[in-house]
């Protein structure tokens, strides 16, 4: 660990390990927040000494209060101000003056404004901060909770509760979201070590706990509610470092709308979205998604039972049931999220069959394994032992009901916790009646979450494969500029985008393949260049502003003869004056009409803050109806862009329609988009190639649009 890092972490252990806590803003009255984080601390029996801070120093809940920071006989490490905006800046400097460590800012009325005045308030306490070393959580937080320390300062009503310590580590841009993860966690049999809603981050952020968390002795699974994250590239290191250490983290993204995309100028943005950048950022981060609290919870339990730094090998889905109809059930859904289940059509592996096969059952037994059809439940140890010895290891999801008799509920728990620490596997029990009360405890204790929904336990299911996740073979590396790109980006950079002919001249020289091109200044030269190239052929009118020639009739393809070179070349012209433009100085360009087995989208959008990613998908002139897209955050491997389009439905339509699945041009060609945005990303808010023809193995780029980043 760097002495830099050290010291971040020196600073946030007096956040989650105080020996001394100021309440500045503390009440007498109960109801008020001043009184209610005193209350809570009290309450839930924090270990250190608390100073409740007000105006007339009276004292809070049996605790001695005082008038300022000034006035504690000792210095305080962490401050909570429960205090009005307008009066944070004032108390904040007073924990400048009184040598406080961290400060927690629960007041609202900021940046999350939108106002100028929220905004410079904000940037205010900021600087403050900056200049005296002192570290915030906050603005716009409700507290933070640390099990591993006996620590529940806040003022949300679940700080006042008794909440099961554990080693799941959750940092959130909600902090209302508290009580609801802690109870969903509780239910699962497990429990948390850190609790931390980050609030506007005008100090510490999400990536700083994140960094925390992973050097945190406390924790095993790390979870992130996430708004929107600061450094997309800070963020795929700390994964890295988490994967390394044996953490996994499971992430649950708020707002996903795209809405707001659709002012953007290339059709990559647009398709690119903020949720699809994030799902891909996560995917290529090796972080497990969920769409829910209750599968953000179900999958960090579920990966907090496995041992610390366990990779399966084994992810085939081993289905009980307790029923026929849940069998079924189990089986569609398994299917449907593309999850193998060990064995083939139901067929168990023989030599199980046969060990199962002398048990004393009241049916054979096929897969999913129906312990309705076995009569006996505490068949399944026996049946377990026969799967194991066969090498099916991997995860188990069991459907279960109330049992009809007095202890075979008992005998399927027994059995499948069993299971749990000799497959050392993760092992789930979807219930939607729910269970008796002492049935669903044993499961708890012995770390198999029960669900009662069936989606919350499948996407907490999902959350394994992140156990087998691997970065890919090499990752590729920036290259020294090349002088001539630098130049385009720059110039065209005032004027908003480069006209195709630049942008086919930058992507050429990248090593994109792009379509020959002949700019021509009369029909006598058209003619001459089609000629030269055969019929049929394309024009287009490079109209000064026009990035999508396209919807301005700017484009004339097809053109099979002469005479409808003649009538297409007219047309155009007249197009360009009723435009409004000068038709002697707007280039017209002439091209081959190329035939394609497919035609694809190849981009690259840059997210705010998360960086640059590669888009494929199906392209045309129905790009946007198709809205079928992979994204690829940069840099990636090769191998990885290969398999993740080969599993994608752009993959399975390519292999449909052009024979062949993931032409070898196509990789080629999105590893020099890679190169080229690795060199001179700074420069580079989008690019267009749509059409990408894909012609056998190879491909062909015949229109090209690249937006300049804003200087």
């Amino acid at each position: 660990m760097t002495a830099e890092k050290k010291s971040a972490h020196s600073q946030l252990r007096h956040l989650f390990q105080p020996k001394h806590i100021a309440v500045v803003g503390a009440s007498r009255t109960p109801g008020k927040l001043g009184h209610t984080v005193v209350h809570n601390l009290v309450r839930t029996g924090f270990p250190g000494r608390v100073s409740p801070i007000n105006a007339t120093g009276a004292d809070v809940d049996g605790l001695k209060g005082y008038r300022s920071l000034s006035d504690l006989p000792e210095q305080a490490d962490l401050a909570f101000l429960v205090v009005p905006a307008t009066a944070v800046i004032e108390a904040l400097q007073q924990c400048r003056d009184a040598g406080v460590r961290v400060a927690i800012i629960g007041a609202s009325g900021f940046a999350e404004l939108g106002s100028a005045e929220g905004i410079s308030r904000q940037h205010h306490i900021a600087s403050i901060a900056r200049m005296s070393g002192i570290r915030l959580l906050g603005p716009n937080t409700n507290g933070v909770f640390s099990g591993a320390d006996h620590l529940s300062l806040g003022y949300n009503a679940a700080h006042g509760n008794s909440i099961e310590p554990g080693t799941v580590a959750i940092a959130s841009h909600s902090g209302a979201l508290f009580d609801g993860v802690a109870r969903r966690l509780r239910n699962f049999g497990a429990g948390l070590s850190k609790f931390v809603p980050v609030g506007n981050e005008a100090d510490l952020t999400m990536l700083d706990f994140l960094d925390y968390f992973i050097d945190d002795p406390s924790t095993s699974v790390i979870g992130l509610i996430v708004e929107g994250l600061t450094d997309g590239d800070r963020f795929r290191t700390l994964a890295g470092r988490a994967r390394e250490r044996g953490k996994p983290i499971v992430a649950l993204k708020l707002g996903r709308s795209a809405a707001g995309a659709g002012a953007t100028l290339a059709h990559s943005s647009r398709l690119a979205g903020n949720a699809r950048a994030y799902d891909a950022l996560f995917r290529e981060s090796g972080v497990a998604r969920v769409p829910s609290v209750e599968a953000l919870a179900g999958g960090c339990a579920m990966l907090a039972g496995l041992e610390s730094g366990l990779k399966l090998e084994d992810l085939r889905l081993v289905c009980v049931t307790t029923s026929g109809a849940g069998g079924a059930l189990l089986a569609d859904v398994a299917a449907e999220r593309g999850l193998e289940l060990a064995g083939i059509d139901g067929e168990l592996p023989k030599d199980a069959g046969q060990k199962i096969a002398r048990q004393p059952t009241s049916a054979p037994i096929r897969h999913p394994i129906d312990m309705g059809s076995v009569g006996d439940w505490a068949l399944l140890s026996p049946i377990d032992e026969a799967l194991t010895e066969a090498g099916l290891v991997g995860p188990t999801v069991a459907y279960a009901h109330n049992a009809p008799a007095p202890g075979m509920d008992l005998q399927l728990a027994d059995a499948l916790i069993q299971r749990k620490r000799q497959c050392k596997s993760p092992v789930l029990v979807l219930a939607p009646g729910g269970l008796g009360e002492g049935t669903e405890a044993l499961y708890r204790t012995n770390g198999v979450p029960v669900f009662n929904d069936t989606a919350a336990c499948f996407d907490s299911l999902d959350c394994v494969r992140i156990l087998k996740f691997s970065p890919g073979k090499e990752l590729p590396t920036s290259v020294a500029a090349d002088p001539e790109q630098t130049r385009l980006l720059g110039e065209a950079a005032a004027g908003g985008f480069l006209s195709e002919l630049e942008s086919a001249r930058l992507l050429r020289s990248a090593g994109l393949p792009m379509v020959d091109s002949v700019r021509v200044n009369s029909f006598g030269e058209a003619r001459a260049a089609a000629g030269r190239f055969g019929f049929p052929v394309v024009l287009k009118a490079l109209a000064p502003g026009i990035a999508h020639k396209n919807h301005y009739g700017l484009v004339a393809v097809g053109i099979q003869d002469e005479e409808q070179l003649t009538a297409r070349y007219a047309h155009l012209e007249r197009r360009i004056a009723e435009l409004g433009h000068d038709t002697a100085t707007v280039p017209i360009l002439l091209q081959p009409m190329l035939s394609s087995n497919a035609e694809l989208i190849l981009g690259v959008s840059r997210e705010a803050s998360l960086g640059h990613f590669v888009v494929v998908g199906l392209g045309g002139i129905h790009t946007e109806l198709f809205d079928e897209v992979v994204l690829f955050p940069v840099p990636i491997a090769a191998d990885v862009v290969e398999d993740r389009l080969r599993a994608s439905r752009v993959g399975r339509f390519l292999e449909r329609i052009a024979g062949h699945a993931i032409p070898f041009g196509l990789i080629e060609a999105i590893q020099a988009l890679q190169q080229l945005v690795l060199s001179h990303g700074a420069l580079i808010a989008s690019i267009d190639i749509n059409p990408l023809l894909i012609r056998d193995d190879r491909c062909v780029a015949v229109d090209a649009l690249v937006v300049p980043a804003k200087t």
